[in-house]
């Protein structure tokens, strides 16, 4: 699990957000109330996220990996794997992803 949470940090970084941003967009969609520290207890091992912040971090990170990787995707790849990933739905036009 602290891979996954230092790759989220990461790409989060690699997209221009701080760490502080990350956070907050992760509260703003899980309703949740993740502060620094638990973060960073989250990246010693000492607690590991929720489900649905585990969920969240590996839709978040997966385009980051996969040119990580080497491997260049584009939007529609990248949204087919979430497709099988996760269970969508549309909102407004838009793919919701359920991240429980």
């Amino acid at each position: 699990m602290r891979r996954l949470v230092e790759s989220w940090i990461e790409a989060e970084c690699a997209r221009g957000r701080s760490l502080a941003d990350a956070i907050r967009s992760l509260n703003e969609t899980l309703g949740s109330k993740v502060t620094h520290s638990r973060v960073s207890e989250w990246r010693r091992g000492v607690y590991v996220p929720t489900p649905a912040a585990t969920s969240l971090m590996l839709i978040e990170t997966l385009p980051w990996a996969l040119r990580q990787a080497g491997l260049q995707t584009s939007q529609a790849e990248i949204a087919k794997l979430k497709d099988l990933l996760w269970n969508t739905r549309q909102e407004d036009g838009e793919a919701v992803y359920e991240l429980y």
